[in-house]
């Protein structure tokens, strides 16, 4: 500014003010807001069986990530959601859902911030027919009986 009038070093200064005081808080709404969340990594969602009889299945999520949400709905759209879990763990165990088919979705979380939801997955909850499962159990009992039948005349003999 030694070189330049003082009027025009003013002119400078006050139009340099100007375009910060325009250009800082676009630069701070990017950054808080669509630059950081595209920046998260997005979860890959994965379950280890997609049609569940047993009543229960594993929901698993891989990301560089350190915090999590989990969110299951009834329909496709993610309408109605439930946030089932949110912290830093990497799987969970559904159980108790009954015969039906549930959606899953997961991000990470940082600062607060959520990041971009996972691609969506289908769980198909199928609990087996009771009867099937009362045939099962008198089976077993069966085998029981055969069993300690056995070995109570393996005695006798000795």
């Amino acid at each position: 500014s030694a070189l330049m009038p003082a009027s025009l070093t003013g002119a400078l200064g006050q139009g340099l003010r100007t375009r910060l005081l325009i250009i800082v808080p676009a630069l701070t709404g990017l950054l808080t807001t669509g630059f950081v969340q595209a920046q998260m990594p997005v979860p890959t969602l994965s379950v280890d069986n997609e049609i569940a009889t047993a009543g229960f299945f594993h929901l698993n999520w891989e990301t560089e990530a350190n915090s999590f949400e989990l969110q299951e709905a009834a329909s496709p759209d993610f309408r109605n959601t439930t946030t089932l879990y949110s912290g830093p763990d990497r799987a969970t165990v559904i159980s108790g859902k009954p015969d039906g088919t549930w959606h899953y979705r997961v991000r990470a979380r940082a600062n607060n911030k959520p990041g971009p939801w996972s691609d969506p997955l289908t769980v198909t909850v199928a609990h087996h027919n009771p009867g099937r499962a009362l045939m099962f159990l008198a089976l077993g009992f069966i085998v029981f009986v055969a069993i300690v039948l056995t070995i109570l005349r393996g005695r006798e003999t000795k």
